[in-house]
């Protein structure tokens, strides 16, 4: 596909927001990020080359977008060199990459897309920075693309033979077809339940940003930004927590029992926490869901990722009932995730498509085990690669943003809010009576989870 089409409802709602940001003068990034420690000697100019070729192999990172109207623009724009940065002083490293990856796209001009190279003291190391607009890519397209990289380094320097093949292309076209699909007689009558059902009646105020109900003098999106800082920028607060092995073991006969995974069976505690605490937390979640359902899409680039809100009304004292209403609600939710979240709130709160995320509800993203390697970047030919998380500025997010990630048996959660509505004892109270929750799922089921570590 050539030109300029129609984009996903989810690019929407990102493209909206970036126009409603730049005329308030903020800037709130949201890219994906793959940031690697590469030990051992790496050819800079034939990663640079590697990188090119990256870049026409994948042409969805050279395209563009006029988030006024809003157009996406598949002609692709000329591909960019690395960004080589002068050797910091080691403690500053990190930060340098954190900077680079928080730089605005010309979202208006393209491309989309940087890779970051900063050598370190000692010659045999780099940090590397793969860095995307999320309006291209989620965490399966960074897999994706890290792995064509090194299979293309590995060309560049004589390390493997023939070529790759063609790249899978698919996701302009099934944005084509999302889009067909809601403007059809089933997606409208879908639509119609949602707005009925979806949302909670007594939704509370939203978090909206500064707007000026469309009078204040174009600026350019993602240009131009940069020169003023990232305006309106913060930390967010972030609160780490470990569930060891064993206890995180322990929940699989309750996982089993109410046919849920282990996963579901945390957001199912969380779940019951946030309506035990009243209404200081929301009473529904939003959900993650990994949008390739298809063979064909796995390989492909883009922005597939939504959210689906898994509202249960139902409140119960017996935990079997608990957790069977909450599996009843989940199944809800999948099947309407065929219309993204965004526009189920343009349907059902105009007011609100912008910032849906600012919505009252807390978000929920869990990693299984399963993806673990698919997620884990393949090594340059001789070096070694340790991947490290990076953490990026104040994204326009839900009021609290729990992270959950299988990892080795274990469970490992982060949780990220807003402390304009949420003081660190209160998140730490959710965390609290999530625990006390899974204690009583897996007592139901004749276990008992035990502690876990802070």
């Amino acid at each position: 596909m050539t030109g300029p089409t129609t984009p996903s409802w989810t690019q929407r709602s990102r493209l909206l927001r970036l126009v409603e940001d730049a005329a308030a003068g903020l800037y709130r990034p949201q890219h994906t990020i793959a940031a690697l420690r590469v030990r051992g000697a790496l050819n800079l100019s034939a990663l640079n080359l590697a990188w090119l070729r990256l870049q026409r192999r994948h042409p969805i990172l050279l395209t563009s977008f006029d988030p006024h109207k809003p157009l996406w623009r598949l002609d692709p724009t000329d591909p960019v060199d690395l960004v080589r940065l002068p050797l910091p002083p080691p403690a500053d490293a990190r930060q340098a990459l954190v900077r680079e990856a928080e730089r605005p796209f010309d979202i208006e001009r393209g491309p989309l897309a940087r890779l970051v190279a900063i050598p370190l003291p000692d010659a045999a190391e780099t940090l590397l920075g793969l860095v995307v607009d999320h309006l291209v890519s989620d965490a399966w397209s960074r897999r994706i693309l890290l792995g064509d990289l090194c299979r293309l380094y590995d060309l560049e320097i004589g390390a493997s033979t023939g070529d790759l093949p063609p790249a899978a292309a698919a996701y302009a076209g099934w944005v084509e077809r999302q889009n067909d699909y809601l403007e059809s007689t089933a997606g409208l009558n879908l639509r119609r339940k949602l707005t009925r059902h979806v949302l909670l009646p007594d939704r509370g105020p939203a978090d909206r940003g500064p707007t000026d109900g469309g009078t204040a003098e174009r600026r350019p999106v993602g240009r131009g930004i940069a020169d003023q800082g990232l305006a309106g920028q913060t930390d967010v607060p972030r609160i780490e927590r470990q569930f060891d092995v064993d206890s995180y073991e322990r929940l699989l006969p309750a996982a089993k029992r109410f046919r849920l995974t282990r996963l579901q069976l945390v957001l199912a505690a969380l779940d019951a926490a946030s309506a035990e605490l009243g209404d200081h937390f929301p009473a529904a979640t939003i959900m993650a869901v990994a949008g390739r359902p298809r063979p064909e899409l796995h390989g492909s680039v883009g922005w597939f990722a939504d959210q689906v809100a898994v509202v249960n009304r139902g409140r119960h004292a017996s935990p079997e009932e608990q957790v069977r209403s909450f599996r009843e609600a989940v199944v809800t939710a999948l099947d309407s995730a065929r219309v993204p979240w965004a526009l189920v709130v343009a349907d059902t709160v105009p007011e609100w498509f912008t910032h849906s995320m600012s919505l009252p509800y807390i978000s929920f993203n869990a990693q299984p085990l399963r993806m673990g390697p698919g997620l884990r970047p393949a090594a340059f030919a001789g070096t070694e690669i340790e991947e490290f998380p990076v953490h990026l500025g104040r994204p326009d997010g839900a009021l609290l943003t729990y992270w959950s990630e299988d990892d080795g048996g274990g469970l490992r959660v982060a949780l990220r809010y807003k402390p304009e509505r949420y003081s660190e004892a209160d998140v730490l109270a959710l965390w609290e009576s999530t625990i006390a929750n899974l204690d009583r799922f897996a007592e139901s089921a004749g276990r008992t989870v035990g502690s876990a570590d802070g």
